[in-house]
């Protein structure tokens, strides 16, 4: 059995909610966070930590807790001793606290993540108080306990690590796993939670509604609300690899190259290479070119927000499962039925269409240098879902997947299409 891999056959047996439900309840989630944050008018951390709560909680509630309970109730019996159970759970409670250890370690330690806003705000947020870490820690052991019951194999990741800081023998490629999936929801979780207080602080002091409909500013306001729903769900996505609901993480990307092509997307290394190698943003903007009002303006607008929304979408679409680096399951609705991957689609030709006309309006040398690096950018995005793939072929269902795409896609189709049309021309001209 592959490193991180538990098989929970009683939760696999009952199907989670999926297609515009699953979608429903993560934006009811969202909306209802955001609405709290202008109601209640709080500071930017505390407005993430709502809107991340109310996103969590419809998730547990539409999908999760319904089928934990069918779980539940269809679990097989496991002959052992209550002792040796309680063994288990009690290894797997010193694993976990090993790898909140390290977390805790590694935000107090690296500068990128000890000086996020993230990190300067849940310190400067108060102090923890006895009470509340006794409950924490109760739930965590009854968590651990029913998710042990619900496994057919409990010998599960945090086992290993447990083991192994109590000097056991213990699997080392299950202690590497769980080493992977510190690093990959230490760094993305707090990043996410940093950019989402960021969003939060854009819309509290330029909200999109203060302009006028299809202005500039409008468009720009309407750009910065959806980044904030999507990092709003990748931040809950982080949090929530619940293995009770079958939202864990069943594999994590290994090679260099996977990465490398991932971590480049994001700070602190992306704002690196876009100012000292790939300058692309510098120079005229698009109202160099398009006048606003015009009708090639709104447009050009929509064609953008469009994209914009289509990226979001595909967020929307993974729910609880949203995660860099990882297998958490396969998602093939919303956009996914199209294409595999809709997003790194959407946003780059969003971004092209942002740049074109400043490219445009700089010259040709000038625009044509702009228009390289943000191949380069894009090149780089390519290769992040080549990497993806090569990492989830391993898995069956995306297997099955890609044979569907392949057949049945946006590509495919329009691949049909058009022979279909050449061949009519050809016939129509027959004598």
């Amino acid at each position: 059995m592959a490193p991180g891999v538990t098989r929970l056959v009683p939760i696999s047996a009952f199907p989670h909610i999926g297609g515009l439900k699953a979608q429903l309840v993560t934006l009811t989630g969202v909306a209802i966070g955001i609405v709290l944050n202008l109601l209640l008018r709080v500071e930017a951390g505390a407005a993430v930590s709502i809107a991340l709560s109310s996103v969590i909680a419809a998730w547990v509630l539409g999908d999760g807790a319904p089928v934990a309970c069918l779980a539940w109730q269809a679990r097989k019996s496991r002959c052992e001793p209550l002792p040796v159970f309680w063994r288990r759970i009690f290894v797997k409670f010193i694993g976990l606290c090993a790898l909140t250890g390290t977390i805790i370690l590694a935000c107090s330690t690296f500068p990128f993540l000890e000086q996020s806003a993230a990190i300067e705000w849940l310190i400067g947020a108060g102090t923890i108080e006895f009470g509340l870490v006794a409950v924490a820690v109760g739930t965590a052991i009854a968590y651990l306990a029913a998710t042990d019951r619900l496994s057919e194999t409990p010998d599960d990741y945090l086992y290993q690590v447990g083991r192994a800081v109590l000097l056991l023998g213990f699997r080392e490629a299950d202690v590497l796993f769980a080493i992977r999936v510190v690093i990959i929801k230490c760094f993305f979780l707090v990043l996410m939670f940093s950019a989402g207080m960021t969003a939060f602080a854009d819309l509290a002091n330029d909200p999109a509604w203060n302009h006028s409909v299809f202005s500039a500013h409008w468009f720009d306001g309407v750009v910065r609300l959806i980044y904030l729903v999507d990092v709003i769900l990748a931040a809950g996505g982080y949090i929530a690899t619940f293995k009770l609901f079958g939202w864990h993480i069943r594999a994590t990307e290994t090679t260099p190259l996977g990465w490398i092509a991932c971590l480049l997307c994001y700070d602190p290394f992306y704002p690196l290479i876009s100012r000292s190698f790939l300058p692309y943003g510098d120079g005229p903007g698009w109202a160099a070119l398009l006048q606003e009002g015009s009708p090639v303006f709104y447009a050009w607008s929509v064609a953008t927000l469009v994209l914009h929304l289509i990226y979001v979408w595909a967020t929307v679409c993974f729910g609880p499962r949203f995660s860099n680096l990882t297998d958490r399951g396969i998602v093939t609705g919303g956009p996914y039925r199209l294409t595999k991957h809709p997003a790194y689609i959407a946003k780059n030709m969003a971004w092209w269409l942002l740049l074109l006309p400043g490219f445009i309006a700089s010259g040709p040398i000038e625009g044509l240098k702009r228009a390289g690096m943000l191949a380069i950018v894009s090149f780089v995005y390519f290769q992040r879902a080549r990497a993806e793939e090569r990492m989830l072929s391993a898995n069956p269902d995306y297997q099955a997947y890609c044979a569907k795409i392949s057949e049945w896609g946006l590509l495919a189709s329009l691949r049909r299409l058009s022979r279909r049309y050449i061949a009519l021309c050809f016939r129509s001209r027959l004598p």
